[in-house]
């Protein structure tokens, strides 16, 4: 069929579509939100458009999709005291202290800190409750470690939650609802939440994202709220496609995919364990660390079985988050028999993180309609550096094993687990290639046979990502026919060295063939 008018004609640029690695082309169309042709400068300019754009020689991709975040948690922690780079307890303090000055906060008002991670330390010990005391023993003071499986509060919450047997001050999994649910809201009416999930949602405009997949765990405090995404909707103020997720059931009988190419009901997640971090992450044998300890289970091998079932009866996808074998065993467990019941069509389950694997899990999950969702900060931000004091070097060799896995023929989709690692999709590129922190450590990367090619790890962030969302037919590539969403970006990352990936600077972010982030503007 010829084309005889497009909105915008692009030309001039490096366009990589993502449909087949090594291959581009320079050019393309857009017609109402849509892209309707690629091809050659000429090809391109040979249709009649309303607007002609010269992208000066620039690399165009696909939109970045993050398949797994704590959104609306991720937006509030943006109002609390930042712990990711306090590599002591004094650091820590300090920011409270800051905080509490900034903020203006008295004794009545919640003292907030999210981000800290104990291994950075000295002495690698999670602060307590005395140390939070000397910032503040007549205020309420909760620090939440990176992974929100565990939080550290003062004398003050303890006895505002009526907790007396906790003398460190650590708590966990379960026991943290007991103080989190104290905590009054810090944006308390819908229109606060709304603009600081804005605030948020816009931010990540600007590192090239225009999907997402937010899952509400509730069952670490972390909320959603589907009318705030609607009514940025309808305010025309949501800069993001969202696939969103939640931990308990529709209150009504809808299924996977219910709302519009904007705003979707995506899977019921499931929480097997806890973290590895917090040595919560449910192993078959010990921590290697902790000789007697091998982690939590959320629920029992049973109860996981009876609600995946539930879920994939009601045709909502299923997604397990699992991190220790023994999680990932019976999530596993539990989809198998689901499917084995019932083999519907077009099964996607999504195992969510899948980081401690064992020969035998990988032969099971390759069989089943399975995709891993991986979270690549673990192996540059955070993990790199204490995995082996928890697990010992025979389980590591198939933990964070990503290139096992794609070798396997298993889907692999990338995420952040927001407000876990960064948002940027560009570091978790960078994590996964290099498998080095941000100064380019250890040399040659971590478990470097695990690396993968900046191809695969672009293509977990786009098209792997549209199909986990049952949305490979209308984004993820840069075909005619799919929605534009596609980002300009200020250097080819598949011709230069790895470690300049992460530097990777976002100049336009463009939903539906509109920019909803230009750098120049927000300069």
């Amino acid at each position: 069929m010829k084309i005889y008018e497009a909105d915008v004609n692009y030309f001039n640029g490096i366009v990589y579509q993502m449909t087949h690695e090594n291959e581009f082309k320079t050019a393309f169309s857009v017609r109402d939100g849509k892209i309707i042709a690629v091809g050659s400068d000429d090809e391109i300019k040979s249709i009649h458009a309303k607007e002609q754009v010269d992208l000066q020689g620039r690399i165009v991709l696909p939109g970045m999709i993050d398949c797994h975040q704590h959104t609306f948690h991720y937006a509030e922690k943006l109002l609390e005291a930042d712990l990711k780079k306090c590599t002591n307890i004094g650091q820590i303090k300090e920011e409270l202290r800051i905080t509490k000055s900034k903020n203006q906060l008295g004794n009545g008002d919640w003292l907030l800190g999210f981000g800290f991670d104990e291994q950075k330390f000295p002495d690698k010990k999670l602060p307590s409750v005395k140390d939070l005391d000397e910032v503040s023993s007549e205020q309420p003071i909760i620090i939440t470690r990176y992974c929100m499986h565990i939080c550290v509060v003062n004398s003050k919450a303890l006895e505002l939650a009526g907790i007396t047997d906790c003398p460190d001050g650590v708590v966990r999994e379960t026991r943290m609802e007991q103080v989190l649910k104290l905590i009054p809201e810090k944006c308390p009416d819908k229109d606060s939440k709304k603009e600081v999930l804005f605030r948020a949602l816009k931010q990540m405009s600007s590192f090239g994202i225009t999907g997402i997949h937010p899952i509400q765990g509730k069952f670490v405090g972390a909320m959603e709220y589907t009318n705030l995404y609607q009514e940025l909707y309808e305010e025309n103020r949501l800069p993001v496609r969202v696939y969103l997720n939640f931990d308990e059931f529709p209150s009504f009988c809808m299924k996977t995919g219910f709302g519009n190419d904007f705003l979707k009901y995506g899977f019921f997640k499931i929480y097997s364990d806890g973290s590895l971090g917090t040595r919560d992450a449910a192993l078959s044998e010990p921590y290697s660390d902790a000789p007697g300890e091998c982690g939590i289970l959320n629920y029992s091998k049973e109860s996981i079985t009876e609600l995946c079932r539930q879920a994939y009866e009601q045709d909502l996808q299923v997604g397990i988050h699992a991190i220790g074998d023994k999680g990932i065993e019976i999530a596993v467990d539990a989809m198998e028999t689901c499917y084995r019941e019932n083999p519907k069509p077009d099964v996607r389950f999504r195992l969510i993180h899948g980081t401690v694997m064992r020969p035998d899990l990988i032969e099971r999950i390759k069989k089943l309609p399975m995709i891993v969702d991986i979270q690549p900060g673990y192996t540059s931000n955070t993990n790199i550096w204490w995995s082996i004091d928890r697990l010992g070097e025979d389980r590591l060799k198939l933990s964070y094993a990503w290139n096992t896995l794609r070798k396997n023929g298993i889907m692999l989709t990338a995420s952040s687990d927001a407000p876990v690692e960064p948002v940027d999709p560009f570091w978790g590129i960078y994590s996964v290639v290099m498998r080095q922190d941000g100064n380019e450590l250890p040399e040659g990367g971590w478990q470097p046979k695990e690396r993968l090619s900046v191809y695969d790890a672009v293509c977990m962030y786009t098209k792997n990502a549209a199909y986990s969302s049952y949305e490979e037919d209308i984004k993820g590539t840069l075909e005619p026919g799919k929605l534009a969403d596609f980002i300009v970006i200020d250097r080819d990352i598949f011709h230069i060295p790895g470690r300049e990936i992460k530097d990777t600077k976002v100049l336009k972010t463009y939903v539906n063939g509109q920019c909803v982030y230009d750098a120049k503007e927000e300069a």
